[in-house]
């Protein structure tokens, strides 16, 4: 799941969202994994948007929603975090050396 998806025109994914697509993950035992580029935007947008999120920490709604998550995906070229590179982390210790040991550069 994209949170503040560019191709919506930017527009946040809700807390609500994320907590129905878990759900329905854990019905069919899917992975829910998130494009996490722009997590702290979708966070603001939470806390201005969302009557149960108004006054909440941006750090709290963004370890709510990463604790739904199974694993995410952050390009770092996004928000001027870097020119390359980017993270991709799972909340599964075997599936994160699975994917350590695929990597091109250690």
């Amino acid at each position: 799941m994209t949170i503040t998806n560019n191709t919506g025109g930017g527009q946040p994914v809700s807390m609500e969202n994320l907590k129905s697509t878990k759900k329905l993950c854990e019905k069919y035992n899917k992975m829910l994994l998130l494009d996490a580029c722009r997590f702290a935007e979708n966070a603001w947008f939470v806390s201005q948007r969302e009557e149960d999120y108004k006054g909440v920490e941006i750090r709290d709604i963004t370890k709510e929603a990463f604790r739904l998550a199974d694993g995410c995906t952050i390009s770092l070229k996004k928000d001027g975090f870097g020119n390359i590179g980017g993270i991709l982390a799972f909340n599964d210790d075997q599936l994160a050396e699975a994917s350590r040991n695929l990597l091109i550069l250690p």
